[in-house]
């Protein structure tokens, strides 16, 4: 019975949607940052080059899907795209969705869905080319080559956690 409370509480409640979608954002965040800490390390070594490259990989084609989301969202104002490309390319659109989703920013004419649609579809692309692959690429690599480092543990689980939570807000949107 709590369970069912708190959903409908914070479903209902501004601060609710919120604080779900900061800390979507801020998990975002983190997961870039870890994954390209791991790239770099991977990087480093010979044995685990070809794996940094993958995980490279697979972070370009998260952001080349959300460039193509960012074109069929505004391409309508080149202008506005190019910022909005800006945005997806320097890792800022968990935040940036985020700042939109909590203000409540109104659907622009241009626009081809509104903050909150844009929010679900980036989250949902970041998970699927991103989180799960990437997650399960750094547990192989630790279960292989049995180089297990701080950076790399904690890789694997921010991006167990951003997953979980993803998943969780965009059933629950």
């Amino acid at each position: 019975m709590l369970n069912v409370v708190a959903k409908r509480l914070l479903g209902e409640v501004s601060w609710g949607l919120k604080m779900r979608v900061t800390m979507g954002a801020g998990l975002s965040i983190l997961d870039m940052a870890t994954d390209v800490f791991v790239i770099v390390g991977y990087m480093r070594k010979e044995e685990t080059k070809g794996y940094g490259w993958s995980l490279l990989g697979m972070v370009v084609a998260s952001m080349v899907l959300q460039l193509f989301m960012v074109f069929v969202q505004n391409r309508r104002k080149p202008r506005t795209m190019a910022k909005e490309m800006l945005i997806v390319v320097t890792a800022a659109k968990p935040a940036v969705d985020c700042y939109r989703c909590c203000a409540g920013q109104e659907m622009e004419e241009h626009h081809a869905f509104d903050a909150r649609t844009e929010l679900v579809f980036t989250k949902g692309i970041e998970m699927i080319c991103e989180s799960i692959p990437g997650s399960l690429l750094q547990i192989y690599v630790l279960l292989k080559v049995k180089i297990v480092t701080r950076a790399t543990v904690g890789s694997v689980v921010v991006g167990a956690m951003t997953t979980g939570f993803s998943s969780a807000s965009i059933s629950f949107e």
